[in-house]
């Protein structure tokens, strides 16, 4: 390929990526809430047995900071409970409570199944296809960014 044949086609990825993005945001706006806060939402669902912040950062693009303050905000709604984790005091081990997941049942389990759906419309080899291909380029930009 020659170079500009990569850059658009790079161009051409990158676009994609941020369709999807915008879709998950479209659909968080529905709640009233952000992409970020969909994410955190979909995630302690997905983890009934809780996770950390700390947890939360390291699976996502979201800072320490945003993650407090959507932590902040559904404390404050009772959607979530806090509680000390004995061997490592610094942390917290987050997860739903019931209302918290009487909120989530109205939301996630939609996001979920159309992901689903949409690897499924896909077929198992397209899919193993794609996950290889964007680990390998994810793998290739963490490899050029520092």
């Amino acid at each position: 390929m020659t170079e500009e044949q990569i850059e658009l086609k790079s161009e051409e990825y990158v676009s994609v990526r941020y369709m999807q993005y915008s879709l998950y945001e479209k659909y968080a706006k529905k709640f009233g809430l952000g992409y970020k806060s969909l994410f955190v939402l979909r995630m302690l669902y997905t983890l009934p047995e809780g996770c950390t912040q700390n947890d939360i950062c390291r699976s996502s693009v979201i800072t320490k900071q945003t993650v407090s303050a959507i932590m902040k905000s559904y404390l404050s709604k009772g959607y979530i409970s806090m509680e000390e984790i004995t061997s490592d005091r610094r942390n917290k081990l987050v997860k739903l409570t019931e209302e918290g997941r009487k909120y989530a049942d109205q939301i996630i389990p939609t996001i979920i199944d159309a992901e689903h759906q949409s690897m499924a419309m896909l077929g198992e080899e397209k899919i193993n296809e794609m996950i290889g291909l964007c680990t390998r380029y994810a793998e290739n930009l963490k490899t050029l960014i520092k």
